[in-house]
């Protein structure tokens, strides 16, 4: 599908190597609104789902988007400067690894890369957006501590094992995970994603779970809440 469209924004994304997916908007529903979150980092835009996404719901905040293939970048761009919240959003083609601002940001998302072990993509945009083969997940750890601010929040959605493994790099830096929620496929399926939000702040962690679909296939009733102001026909 080379372009997808939400109630209020269209994304377009037959240049980018990763599309819509089921993550993305995920993330991008379920990040806590807070109104200390005025400066939001999107860390692989893609597309500019998130940084769209973030826009929508923080009607306050400014939204930056680092994106590190150019194609993608361009094109999350575009998607930006259609969209009622352009003069918000940016988007910066760059490696964030060696990005450097003056600014911190409050929020910092990501729907980071986390193939480690498989079998790579011949495709080098492809190889970028899903594979840790460059930008792995302590880098996004360390770009968090350097670039957050000392109140902000790291938000990821990653696979069952590797948000285990965030959270012990988190841990590492003296940072702490407040609310972890599981996702499911389907009720009676094992856990397949967390929903992970970090804070430089100690708090207690809320923790939660959540089902895509009902066991008859159906989406559920909890994801069709958490996505509605998003998908059509919800």
């Amino acid at each position: 599908m080379s372009s997808f469209q939400f109630k209020q924004f269209a994304i377009e994304q037959d240049k980018c190597a990763m599309k819509v997916g089921t993550d993305g908007i995920l993330l991008g529903s379920w990040i806590p609104v807070s109104i200390i979150h005025k400066r939001i980092l999107d860390v692989g835009t893609g597309s500019g789902l998130l940084s769209l996404m973030m826009a929508q719901r923080f009607r306050e905040a400014s939204v930056v988007g680092l994106e590190i293939d150019e194609n993608a970048s361009i094109q999350a761009l575009s998607n930006a400067q259609k969209s009622k919240w352009s003069e918000r959003v940016s988007i910066i083609n760059t490696d964030a690894r060696i990005w450097e601002t003056g600014t911190k940001f409050d929020l910092i998302v990501s729907n980071p890369p986390y193939f480690v072990s498989s079998v790579l993509s011949k495709s080098k945009s492809i190889r970028t957006a899903r594979h840790q083969v460059d930008f792995k997940l302590e880098d996004l750890v360390s770009l968090w501590f350097a670039l957050g601010s000392d109140k902000s929040h790291l938000a990821c959605v990653l696979p069952a094992e590797q948000g285990e493994i965030l959270h012990k790099l988190v841990l590492v830096k003296d940072g702490f995970l407040v609310n972890h929620t599981k996702v499911t496929n389907k009720p009676s399926s094992p856990h397949i994603r967390s929903l992970l939000l970090f804070s430089k702040v100690k708090a207690p962690t809320v923790l939660s779970e959540l089902s895509i679909r009902h066991d008859e296939g159906l989406y559920s009733t909890e994801y069709k809440s958490l996505t509605k102001d998003f998908y059509l026909g919800l």
